[in-house]
């Protein structure tokens, strides 16, 4: 018998977790303890769930005999092939949810992510006639909450939901209007004046006036006061004008205004993670195991050209480098390419800590995190583009400094430390997990002794934590420049949490650099460079590369290019018509954006 229509979740649950604990088997010993922590709930209703399995023929169940005893389970078919005529069955049904909770179980994810289950996520033509695309989420979302959003999935889904002010353009390097037309600054630059677009809608029915601007910014003045800190007030001067009074001159407010930050919200909708409402090019609609994005046809900016976009969360895979963007029902083909990702890999000291005192004994550890060696003595295939500066552009004009082992063990020797084993915290996927234990091994050959500390995304560490080093990395949004001074203000993130107070001081004053009214490029980039000096002349942070990702476009997916993040333009996507047979735009399987490896 087979978990058919719908799924037995419980029996699902119980089989993976005996898979993972024992391997694929006919039979498991099993104590009630154990299957009611997998299922959450007593070992009185644990027993009931497997005599209900026993009764339904999904297994055999061979009770123990008196109070914690063994019992036995059996099954009648293999694990493998009941997985294949299930996930069989909902491909054909298009149950999207139910494949996407499968995948999360920690059956292998070859058994589950098949050629069936994969045909189910690609854009695809509805019998009423809806463009879809479906595709994965390889990890749980974070915070969606524009004041607290600092990943760039979650950005960027927000980003498709709801709408700034302003708009920066990474292609020009240009602050384009959004939904404000037009703004000018007073002579003194302590207030800006805002004129909003005409009947613009919110998803919810209603159009935007400046009371929407005054709420938004308002919370944003409590919420994250970090973002704006010299707002004083909002002025709403009639429906489609506000006025923003500022303690001292901001040149660089209007481009501040286009971050994630300050989206715009209506002000007559409490605000919902689970269900954003904004004037963006999608709506919002929760799912089971995912989300639906619903072109908003009023959109005034014009109408997205696919009608749906469905995400569902599916199992972790490995933290790899593939991303493809294929055609269901056309020749595979695409263009290929690597692309170093816009932001930086690094090595972080928690200067809140002990350790973190010995200025020799952070010099050694940035002489021992050599990532040269690293790719040469564990044998990686994707390309290093090692890191001298946040941004490879910028890493592309100064060569990286040769890092010596001799000069390590001198530093190690002048350092003297005598304290207990560092504990390095890294994320818990494979590439960052690779990177610590080797460095682990390196130190350990100088006799510096480093414990490995593996974390979740959703646990970024803080100051208080037991953690002298921080392995992880931070992607830039299209404005290089503000998301450089967004990662050093934001209290998210790691350098603020972590970096020592006087080092945060003298960045914040340097930072302080943008408000002036002389902002050409040159100006910004060498506020950056004064920045990184900061960080590290001091050996506060050891930057160590730029992560690369492998993009696959097959080329009948047209107007879109993934960006250096991977994120493909969902407003723009469309998929021109096929040769052969039957093959019109949209009308076979459609397009696939399946991200290969989780990463």
């Amino acid at each position: 018998m087979t978990p058919f229509a719908p799924p037995d979740w419980a029996y699902l649950d119980l089989r993976a977790a005996l898979h993972a604990r024992d391997g694929e088997r006919g039979a498991h010993a099993l104590r009630l303890e154990e299957a009611a922590r997998w299922w959450g709930c007593s070992a009185r209703t644990a027993r009931r769930q497997l005599v209900r399995l026993d009764r339904e023929g999904r297994l055999s169940y061979a009770p123990g005999r008196g109070r914690g005893h063994t019992s036995r389970v059996a099954f009648a078919t293999g694990l493998r092939a009941e997985l294949a005529a299930l996930t069989g069955q909902l491909a054909q049904a298009g149950a999207a949810g139910d494949l996407a909770r499968l995948s999360r179980l920690p059956f292998p994810r070859a058994w589950v992510l098949t050629d069936a289950a994969r045909s189910v996520f690609g854009l695809s033509a509805t019998p009423a006639g809806v463009d879809r695309l479906r595709t994965v989420l390889t990890r749980e979302l974070t915070s969606l909450d524009p004041l607290h959003v600092s990943a760039t999935a979650e950005a960027h889904l927000l980003t498709q939901v709801l709408d700034g002010l302003t708009r920066f353009d990474p292609e020009t390097w240009t602050l384009q209007p959004h939904l404000a037309h037009h703004w000018s600054a007073a002579p003194d630059r302590l207030s800006w004046t805002f004129h909003l677009r005409k009947a613009v809608a919110f998803h919810h029915g209603r159009t935007l006036d400046a009371g929407d601007v005054r709420f938004t910014l308002e919370r944003l003045r409590v919420g994250a006061p970090w973002f704006l800190p010299d707002l004083r007030d909002v002025a709403v001067l009639g429906p489609q004008t506000v006025r923003l009074h500022l303690a001292r001159p901001d040149a660089f407010l209007p481009r501040r205004l286009a971050d994630t930050q300050a989206l715009i919200l209506p002000r007559d909708v409490p605000f919902d993670e689970t269900q954003p409402v904004g004037t963006g090019a999608f709506r919002w609609t929760p799912l089971d195991g995912g989300l639906r994005l619903t072109a908003f046809d009023a959109h005034f900016a014009g109408r997205p050209l696919i009608d749906e976009v469905e995400l569902y969360r599916v199992g972790q895979g490995g933290h790899g480098h593939v991303r493809h963007y294929q055609v269901d029902g056309a020749t595979d083909a695409s263009v290929d390419d690597w692309q170093a990702e816009v932001g930086v890999q690094f090595l972080i000291w928690n200067g809140h800590r002990p350790a973190a005192q010995n200025a020799a004994l952070r010099a050694a550890l940035c002489e021992l995190h050599d990532v040269s060696a690293f790719w040469r003595e564990t044998g990686r295939a994707d390309p290093l583009v090692p890191a001298t500066s946040f941004f490879p552009r910028r890493s592309a004009r100064r060569p990286s400094r040769p890092r010596s082992e001799a000069r390590a063990a001198a530093l190690v020797q002048q350092a003297a430390y005598t304290g207990p084993p560092l504990r390095l915290w890294v994320l818990d996927l494979p590439d960052p997990l690779a990177e610590g234990e080797w460095l682990v091994r390196r130190a350990a050959r100088h006799g510096l002794a480093v414990e490995l500390r593996p974390y979740p995304l959703a646990a970024t560490p803080d100051r208080g934590d037991a953690a002298d080093l921080v392995l992880l990395g931070e992607v830039a949004g299209g404005d290089e420049h503000l998301s450089f001074w967004t990662a050093l203000r934001q209290p998210e993130l790691l350098f603020r949490r972590l970096l020592p107070p006087e080092v945060l001081v003298e960045v914040d004053r340097e930072l302080d650099g943008y408000r002036s009214a002389a902002q050409t490029f040159g100006d910004l980039e060498a506020i950056l460079d004064r920045v990184e000096a900061l960080l590290l002349g001091g050996h506060h942070v050891n930057l160590t590369h730029h992560r690369v990702k492998r993009r696959a476009v097959h080329p009948l997916i047209r107007d879109v290019f993934p960006d250096v993040y991977g994120r493909i333009n969902l407003k723009r996507l469309w998929v021109g018509e096929r040769s052969g047979p039957g093959r019109g735009a949209l009308t076979a399987a459609g397009a696939r954006a399946q991200e290969v490896s989780g990463a």
